[in-house]
C-alpha cells in the first residue's frame, strides 16, 4: 500500500494591532484561508530595571574609611575613588555632605578641598617684629662712644649689644649707617671714632647775676661760684 503524500503548510502567526485585525482576517480569507485563528495578547509595560549596584558598604562608610589614608583631599579625588569602586558620582557628593555635617571632615574652601577634622591645621608663620628699645641701635652706639673717649671697636660693641640683650647682627647695619651719615669714622681694623658733630654738646655755664647796689655804691657782679661760697 503506497504511503500518503505529506502535506506541507505554514502556521502563520504575526503580531497584529487590534485596529488592523479585521482587515487582516479579511485579506487572509480572500486568499482562501478559512481557518484563521487569533488570540488576544496583553503586554503590561514595566519601568526599566534599576542598574544600580548594591554595595555591602554604604557610601558614607566607604568615604570615612578612604579618608583614613587621605588626611587632605579634593572632591575630584573622591569621585575617582568612588568610580574605581563602581560607585556613582552622586553617592560621592552625598557622602561628602553627610561627613561634613557630622564634622568628620571639614570643607576648606569653595574649590572642593577638604581635610579630616582631626588633622591640625598648620598656622601661618607670625610676622617678625623688631625688638622694641627706647633707644635705637645707632644712638645706643653713639652714647657708648661718648662714654669711652669717642672711640669703640666692633668687637667691644658686639659684646656690649649682647650684654644689653640686643642682637650682635644689628651692630654692622647701625655702624654702616653712622659712617655714611658722617657721624663716625672708620680708623681701620674694626676701630671707629666719633666725629665732632656726634659728640655730646658742652654744658652751658649759668650766666652771672648782679647783686643790688647798696647806698649808691657800684653794683657788685657775683658769679655762681661766688654765690655758692
Amino acid at each position: 500500500m503506497p504511503k500518503p503524500t505529506p502535506i506541507e503548510y505554514f502556521m502563520l502567526r504575526a503580531p497584529t494591532p487590534k485596529e488592523l485585525l479585521g482587515e487582516a482576517v479579511a485579506a487572509l480569507t480572500k486568499l482562501g484561508l478559512s481557518e484563521v485563528h487569533f488570540d488576544l495578547m496583553t503586554d503590561v509595560p514595566a519601568f526599566a530595571k534599576n542598574n544600580k549596584t548594591t554595595h555591602d558598604i554604604k557610601a558614607v562608610d566607604f568615604l570615612a574609611n578612604w579618608t583614613k589614608d587621605h588626611p587632605t583631599f579634593n572632591s575630584k579625588e573622591v569621585n575617582a575613588a568612588f568610580k574605581a569602586d563602581g560607585r556613582q558620582p552622586g553617592a560621592a557628593y552625598y557622602a561628602l555632605k553627610i561627613l561634613n555635617e557630622q564634622s568628620v571632615i571639614k570643607k576648606l574652601d569653595d574649590n572642593g578641598n577638604y581635610t579630616r577634622a582631626d588633622v591640625k591645621q598648620i598656622e601661618a608663620p607670625k610676622e617678625r617684629t623688631r625688638d622694641a628699645f627706647e633707644v635705637n641701635h645707632r644712638e645706643f652706639i653713639l652714647r657708648y662712644a661718648r662714654q669711652h673717649n669717642g672711640r669703640f671697636s666692633l668687637a667691644k660693641m658686639r659684646a656690649y649689644f649682647t650684654a644689653h640683650k640686643r642682637k650682635e647682627s644689628s651692630v654692622g647695619g647701625a655702624v654702616n649707617y653712622l659712617v655714611e651719615h658722617k657721624q663716625i669714622k672708620a680708623l681701620g681694623e674694626g676701630e671707629y671714632v666719633l666725629l665732632s658733630k656726634s659728640k655730646a654738646p658742652a654744658t652751658k655755664k649759668a650766666p652771672a647775676t648782679k647783686a643790688p647796689a647798696l647806698n649808691g655804691a657800684a653794683p657788685v657782679v657775683m658769679t655762681t661760684e661766688a654765690a655758692n661760697g
